[in-house]
């Protein structure tokens, strides 16, 4: 009995916050575009963030994003230097 106890405590440990948190969040919805692909529609910007991802326009015009952490929660993008 007691090991099973142990073992439920050490299950409801490993829930953070984040991973409720990620449970419990909407499905994205269909229509929405990723953080990476905010350029194609804004060709005068060079470099926008989620808050999590940073991404840059590259000399061919492709985007190189950053690696986000496991916490991050990403808000609205935002430009963040333009032409």
């Amino acid at each position: 009995m007691r090991l099973a106890s142990a073992r439920l405590v050490a299950a409801a440990l490993m829930m953070t916050p984040a991973v409720l948190a990620a449970q419990d969040a909407p499905a994205p919805s269909a229509q929405e575009k990723p953080t990476q692909a905010y350029g194609e529609d804004h060709p005068a910007c060079l470099e926008w963030t989620d808050g999590c991802l940073v991404c840059a326009r590259r000399a061919d015009g492709a985007a190189a994003c950053s690696m986000v952490g496991a916490a991050c929660l990403p808000a609205a993008v935002s430009c963040l230097q333009g032409r």
